[in-house]
């Protein structure tokens, strides 16, 4: 073999050498890099989309502020922030006179703090949506489940030290029909009222129609204001005090 093509060899040899070199050392990390930048690229785009809908919803929202506002406002005439067992009164006493029952007694008990469900399925606060009525708000304290199927749940944010259940009592006395549709009024009105029991005896009075006596027993309940960041509320002497 003559010199030059020895010289032929050992240059294409170097060429090749030099192209897989440039290819691990220049091309490779390169492309690497542009898939990389490429993959973080579509990351960031569908992070702004989903940016974009929150922003959408919460302009949305805030175009719905005083509605969301008086749907709160609602919400807390039914769950107030502290007992207002005097406002309670008064709506019973309009009650009972709007179907002819005459209220003897009006007994409240020492507030129960709320215990969540053991069995109950947790759902975060920051995807809270309460439901006053639901089996799950009565499941302690003597809060009856109304539904044996229903899979209790629990929101993190609601405690013992936050929700609170206050006892009350009624003895009244009033033809039955009247009674039964008092005791629908209790269920159906601004403050949520939980009627755990409910008793009657016919009354010995002497009347055209024929009157019954009637003991309901039930609850009302408390949700102190600091869930919704407001400025927090002691509830603890007012509910105890039954005020």
């Amino acid at each position: 073999m003559d010199k030059n093509r020895r010289w032929t060899i050992a240059a294409i040899l170097t060429m090749v050498a030099v192209m897989i070199f440039g290819w691990f050392l220049g091309v490779q990390p390169q492309l690497a890099s542009t898939e990389a930048a490429r993959q973080h690229l579509v990351l960031v785009r569908s992070q702004n989309n989903a940016n974009s809908v929150s922003i959408t919803q919460l302009k949305g929202d805030f175009d719905r502020i005083s509605e969301i506002k008086i749907k709160l406002a609602t919400m807390r005439l039914s769950v107030p922030s502290s007992a207002e067992i005097s406002t309670l009164v008064t709506e019973l006493d309009s009650l009972a006179g709007e179907h002819q029952i005459e209220v003897h007694a009006i007994t409240v008990a020492d507030a129960l703090g709320y215990t969540p469900p053991s069995t109950a399925a947790t759902i975060p606060a920051d995807e809270m949506s309460v439901d006053p009525s639901s089996a799950s708000t009565h499941a302690s304290a003597g809060m009856p489940s109304t539904s044996t199927a229903a899979v209790p749940q629990s929101h993190s944010s609601i405690t013992g030290a936050n929700f609170i259940a206050i006892p009350v009592q009624l003895t009244v006395t009033g033809p039955f029909p009247g009674v039964l549709e008092f005791v629908h009024g209790l269920q159906t009105g601004h403050r949520l009222f939980l009627v755990t029991t409910m008793s009657t005896t016919v009354s010995p009075d002497k009347a055209a129609v024929e009157l019954v006596n009637a003991t309901v027993g039930g609850l009302v309940y408390v949700l102190l204001a600091n869930v919704e960041g407001e400025t927090g509320k002691s509830c603890n002497q007012d509910c105890q005090a039954g005020r």
